[in-house]
């Protein structure tokens, strides 16, 4: 069996242009597998992680993430999961109403509030409540008593670094966040750019970004951005 070996020196180069580039915004490590390399962006200042699977989250947590804050980045109506994600204290994704309702309900039979995160897909199909409907991303705000939103988020993708697609995401999603204001709700914490759009589009850094695969020096590059490949075997 292969080993992948993380070079230290080059994971902290690369948090070092990611901080750069996040100037100031929130940082999510986003993790996949059993976690590799989680200690080392964590001594390097990240406190939040952005995981798929509940495996995943509760990985992290076995391995001494107890207090920090953890993203499920997929939404779910399987009780199962979802008892197991309030178990470990994970942030939820909310990407309909069903996913909402299903969540809030695990929560109350818990007699618990969740945390979660509302998705909103801006016309790429990566899931989400549509941006055409936004009194169902209210009925979340309204109707889910056992939910704590704290925060909202999208999924972007551009073709290229000067491509128009991430400007008409950004003002798509913003249009949804003014119409949450309007109705009277907090947002939280905001978040719309992965790696490719944390080193391309100054525009879609909001309030956090989520670095995954920037931390290995994998995302598409650009000449000079000071990236380096972590991992090799």
């Amino acid at each position: 069996m292969r080993k992948l070996i993380i070079e230290k020196a080059a994971v902290r180069a690369n948090m070092a242009v990611i901080k750069e580039r996040a100037r100031g915004a929130a940082l999510y490590g986003v993790l996949t597998g059993d976690g590799g390399g989680a200690r080392l962006i964590r001594d390097e200042g990240i406190s939040r992680f952005a995981v798929g699977t509940v495996e995943e989250a509760q990985a992290l947590r076995e391995a001494g993430f107890e207090d920090e804050e953890l993203l499920m980045l997929r939404a779910t109506v399987d009780r199962e999961e979802l008892e197991r994600l309030v178990d470990l204290n994970v942030v939820c994704t909310i990407s309909s109403v069903d996913t909402g309702l299903a969540l809030n309900a695990v929560a109350e039979n818990r007699s618990t509030v969740a945390e979660a995160h509302i998705q909103v897909d801006t016309g790429m199909g990566f899931g989400g409540f549509l941006i055409g409907e936004p009194e169902k991303i209210l009925l979340a705000y309204r109707s889910l008593p056992n939910v704590a939103l704290s925060g909202i988020y999208t999924q972007l993708h551009a073709v290229s670094p000067k491509g128009p697609e991430v400007g008409a995401q950004l003002r798509q999603f913003r249009q949804v966040l003014d119409a949450i204001h309007a109705a009277g709700f907090e947002t939280g914490t905001v978040h719309a750019a992965g790696s490719y759009a944390l080193m391309h589009f100054d525009e879609a850094r909001l309030d956090a970004v989520r670095a995954g695969s920037v931390l290995l020096g994998r995302c598409r590059r650009s000449q000079g951005d000071g990236l380096r490949p972590v991992g090799f075997g």
